[in-house]
């Protein structure tokens, strides 16, 4: 009596069965030497970085390392927009309590020349959703063009969002300059793996749920 029955098994001629081994062995090999071409194409499919017009307001988005606000604060310079908003909630940080991204932004870019006065804080939102929600509603209603500022590997899913809040407004992605964010070496360091991986997960999820508060 056979120990294993070769009924449920498909029997595959040896020398088509080394025809397979050797493709699959090839395409590992093929996979490792181009990961490269790969993993740099993965990074610049999140990246959205278009020419700077001027337009109705420039949004900084609240997180970052001031990479975002010198980027905001230099585009301001140029007259390309009237106001600048920052948003992002509270940050817990011991002994300020109140402290929020949006404050932050709107300290950091007073320190680079903008003035107070021009400055629209959104200190409520908690996510990028929030913030293009809370953000467009907070412009005049015959706002037609808005420059968001955003670090690169977070500019095509943040634009989306804009664009899906305020479906009528042009949004210009334009990504932060500079910015710790290499996407030809992002792959060898761990910051750089983790908001990518998240970058994909986050916009997969928008996509199959939507954008709701």
């Amino acid at each position: 009596m056979p120990l294993v029955d070769s009924s449920h098994y498909f029997l595959i001629p040896r020398r088509r069965a080394r025809q397979m081994a050797l493709g699959v062995t090839l395409g590992l090999a093929l996979l490792a030497l181009s990961h490269r071409i790969w993993l740099v194409w993965a990074a610049q499919v999140l990246i959205v970085n278009e020419p700077s017009q001027p337009a109705d307001a420039i949004v900084v988005l609240g997180g970052g390392s001031g990479d975002r606000e010198a980027t905001a604060a230099r585009l301001f310079a140029d007259g390309l927009a009237p106001v600048v908003v920052t948003t992002g909630g509270r940050i817990a940080l011991p002994g300020l309590p109140n402290t929020t991204w949006a404050g932050l932004s709107a300290d950091d870019l007073a320190r680079r020349g903008v003035p107070r006065s021009n400055i629209i804080q959104i200190p409520d939102s908690t996510s990028t959703c929030e913030d293009a929600q809370l953000a467009m509603a907070a412009l005049p209603s015959d706002a037609n063009r808005v420059i968001i500022v955003t670090d690169p590997f977070h500019t095509r899913r943040a634009q989306w969002m804009f664009e899906q809040a305020a479906p009528g407004v042009e949004i210009i992605s334009v990504a932060a300059d500079p910015s710790w964010f290499d996407p030809d070496i992002w792959w060898t360091e761990e910051r750089g793996l983790i908001v990518v991986w998240q970058e994909y997960i986050k916009f997969a999820a928008i996509l199959l749920k939507g954008c709701k508060q």
